[in-house]
């Protein structure tokens, strides 16, 4: 089942089924799946936040009050400061983000060869 996007992360969350024979490997990479989705939640709830708050401590501090539209002119300088600032941590997050989907791929194929071999037995 997906869930409705989170309101802050924006990332709709997946509950896995649970088959009733479910083998050892199986549960493994069910349950890798829903670490990583939780990881990935955390991550964007995080950054997220972070950006709602700078972005509205940056129109507060630097564009006039008075003003309920804001260019994409004056946003973007704001975007781009946050950008810069935060690039490692993006950088980092890919990285981690890589090598968790390709642990995941790792139990996908070894979870499909194995029912591809009971079939044939």
């Amino acid at each position: 089942m997906v869930g409705p996007p989170d309101p802050v992360s924006n990332l709709r969350k997946v509950i896995f089924r649970i088959p009733p024979n479910e083998t050892e490997l199986e549960r493994k990479y069910r349950e890798m799946r829903t670490e990583v989705q939780e990881w990935n939640q955390t991550f964007w709830e995080k950054h997220n936040s972070r950006f709602y708050q700078e972005r509205e401590d940056y129109v507060k501090n630097n564009v006039p009050a008075d003003k309920q539209n804001h260019t994409a002119d004056e946003m973007s300088v704001f975007y781009k400061a946050f950008l810069d600032k935060n690039w490692k941590l993006h950088l980092n997050y890919n990285k981690e983000w890589y090598k968790k989907n390709f642990a995941l791929l790792g139990l996908a194929l070894r979870v499909k060869m194995k029912k591809l071999l009971r079939l044939k037995d």
